[in-house]
């Protein structure tokens, strides 16, 4: 069989869908990635092994040059699109989101391609709400609890996420960044690209923390905010302050506690690492898809919110004190069979069976 993935954007569309290929490719299957030139996605894709199939798009916005940009972006990715799909003649097509994804959805429905659907978050993205009425199967990161799709063809199948973050063991994450086991560990992070909000607050609140909890920390800021937060937050023995980690199955697998956005991808990693956490969904995610995230995570006991407009230096301080007071309320947070642990299998199995029909 041979898979078309479009994916791209932001990690948390491409990692899922890369576990998704490598998940196919184990089985003996082939699998082609449609990306933009010089994109995240491309590089991530074609380091991994994977050829990429460049296509033409970009975000939609309604002022008047990025519309027309939009516009014509999106006019030449439907014709690669159908170039790409009637000279690979895929077998089937899987939409992992980002506006990458739109226009091969758009010339697999025309050209009768079977194609599936995958959404990482609680609240769909546009095209996947577009593309989901005719797809043969929309497989979801959350249970689709408000009914966005028809529940016939929905699979909740979890965020596929990296093996590493589910195999890694606590003494290998601790021995990483040389700490020790007597001392619970707090991770503070904001995604790949760092979080200007929790990265101002927490450092400012650093020192402070440090002196009222015996604790060790891994403050990762992301690249863009390192050299400022660096001047002020100093690495010690206790505390690990870095620009960016590739290697996070170490850092959450040492870690006790975490604050963090509310990505889907962020959300599902702590859940089934078991780490709870605080976390700043960040307000400015397209229909609050980050807080709707948090929420259905907080109902489960497994974190708690702050509210970016409500985030200070107190509100984080007196939270982060009152849980690391007693090791137990953490213990009761962690997160149990709330996602699969084998979510590329399921998309892998589903698709399958479908193929067969």
């Amino acid at each position: 069989m041979k898979l078309l993935i479009a994916a791209g954007g932001t990690g948390g569309h491409v990692y899922p869908a890369l576990s998704v290929a490598e998940t196919f490719i184990n089985e003996g299957h082939c699998v082609l990635f449609a990306g933009r030139d010089n994109s995240f996605e491309k590089y991530i894709y074609e380091n991994s092994g994977f050829q990429v199939l460049n296509i033409h798009s970009s975000l939609l916005e309604f002022s008047p040059l990025p519309l027309l940009r939009f516009s014509l972006n999106t006019a030449r990715g439907i014709k690669d699109a159908f170039r790409i799909l009637k000279k690979e003649k895929p077998d089937a097509v899987l939409g992992g989101g980002g506006y990458v994804s739109a226009p091969v959805l758009f010339a697999a429905f025309f050209l009768g391609i079977p194609y599936f659907i995958y959404e990482q978050n609680i609240i769909p993205g546009r095209t996947n709400r577009i593309f989901g009425k005719n797809a043969r199967l929309i497989f979801t990161g959350f249970p689709d609890i408000y009914k966005f799709f028809n529940p016939d063809r929905t699979v909740f199948s979890g965020n596929p996420i990296r093996k590493k973050l589910l195999t890694t063991e606590k003494s290998e994450g601790l021995k990483y960044f040389g700490f020790s086991e007597k001392l619970p560990v707090l991770l503070v992070f904001g995604g790949s690209g760092g979080a200007k909000a929790i990265n101002e607050v927490f450092s400012n609140i650093c020192e402070e923390f440090s002196s009222k909890v015996d604790a060790q920390i891994i403050f990762i800021t992301g690249k863009r905010d390192f050299e400022e937060i660096s001047k002020r937050v100093r690495t010690s023995d206790r505390l690990k302050v870095l620009p960016y980690l590739e290697e996070m199955e170490f850092a959450l697998s040492a870690s006790d506690f975490a604050v963090s956005r509310a990505g889907a991808m962020t959300l599902t990693e702590l859940a089934l690492t078991e780490t709870p956490g605080i976390v700043v969904p960040f307000p400015f995610a397209r229909d609050d898809h980050q807080f709707k995230n948090a929420l259905y995570l907080k109902d489960k006991g497994c974190v708690d919110i702050i509210k970016q407009d409500e985030l200070s230096e107190e509100v984080l301080l007196n939270k982060l004190v009152y849980y690391f007071s007693d090791i137990s309320i953490i213990d009761k947070m962690k997160c149990k069979d709330v996602f699969p642990h084998n979510s590329a299998e399921i998309i892998y199995k589903s698709i399958m069976e479908k193929i067969d029909e």
